[in-house]
């Protein structure tokens, strides 16, 4: 959201994404496009908003509504959760690339922008051969870049494929942006040189450490700092504010700590124990 896309920014972060929007219900509810997607005319650029979606017409409309606000929108073909799957979204979309071509060729030939990107966010299959099929016909009808999450839907905790990305890597020609356990900036180093990839996407990593791409090991006082007056400028809601908070004070805090801070209910309370603190 924007008061986290602010914080990582600050620390070396070159593209954001939202995260991912039910395109059907974003194009239906205006209610639904005011609390799922906020930005700002400042810093929040480039930005990429990711939607689910199974409709090409739909995807289309939804690029249309965001198109004034964001430098481009992803297709999230990755998401393995149970509801997503059961609706027709995410991971699931990996088992039908005409389908995937389809989306990306109609948000192509609708928007008009010619700096709008799309791009599509993918798990891997077991057979490999069936998924640099799918990125070819990706990158045939026109996508801009592809993230590849090195593993297949079943597989939770497993090592990241780092080999299949750079076969996926090398059997393209658009960029390939690497993701999958990704935790430190020597991390990001690590996968760039084992896959050739073009970049590296961070989801935990960045809630552990929003500091992590700027190099530091561990989450500084200082962003700490910086999330306390960005949320608090946002308005973010507490239960959202003080999760951040739990996240990126888990390498920082001892177990006792944390029995303490995690209970803490008021932004008020969680503001006087980071200033008894840590002096925050």
């Amino acid at each position: 959201r924007l008061a986290f896309r602010t914080l990582v920014r600050k620390y070396s972060c070159d593209l954001c994404y939202t995260p991912m929007i039910v395109a059907a219900d974003f194009v239906r509810s205006a209610k639904a496009r005011d609390s799922e997607f906020t930005t700002n005319k400042v810093g929040d650029h480039p930005l990429i908003v990711q939607f689910a979606a199974k409709e090409a017409q739909v995807l289309c409309d939804a690029a249309r509504i965001i198109c004034p606000f964001a430098d481009g929108i992803d297709l999230n073909c990755g998401c393995p959760q149970r509801w997503a799957m059961a609706e027709g979204y995410g991971a699931c979309l990996i088992n039908n690339p005409e389908l995937v071509q389809d989306m990306v060729r109609h948000v192509r030939n609708q928007i008009n922008n010619p700096r709008f990107s799309v791009s599509i966010k993918i798990r891997i299959h077991e057979d490999l051969k069936r998924t640099v099929d799918l990125c070819q016909k990706a990158e045939a009808t026109g996508v801009s870049w592809i993230t590849v999450h090195g593993r297949s839907v079943e597989e939770r905790h497993q090592p990241v494929h780092y080999d299949a990305i750079k076969i996926i890597k090398e059997s393209l020609s658009i960029p390939i942006v690497a993701n999958g356990d990704i935790k430190t900036l020597k991390d990001t180093e690590h996968v760039h040189h084992l896959t050739g990839a073009d970049g590296v996407m961070v989801a935990r990593g960045l809630l552990a450490n929003p500091a992590m791409f700027a190099g530091y090991e561990e989450t500084p006082l200082k962003c700490i700092q910086d999330w306390v007056d960005i949320a608090l400028e946002h308005g973010t809601p507490f239960t959202c504010f003080h999760h951040h908070l739990m996240y990126m004070m888990e390498r920082i805090t001892s177990k006792q700590e944390k029995k303490v801070f995690n209970v803490l209910s008021s932004t008020s309370a969680v503001l006087d124990y980071l200033n008894d603190r840590y002096g925050v």
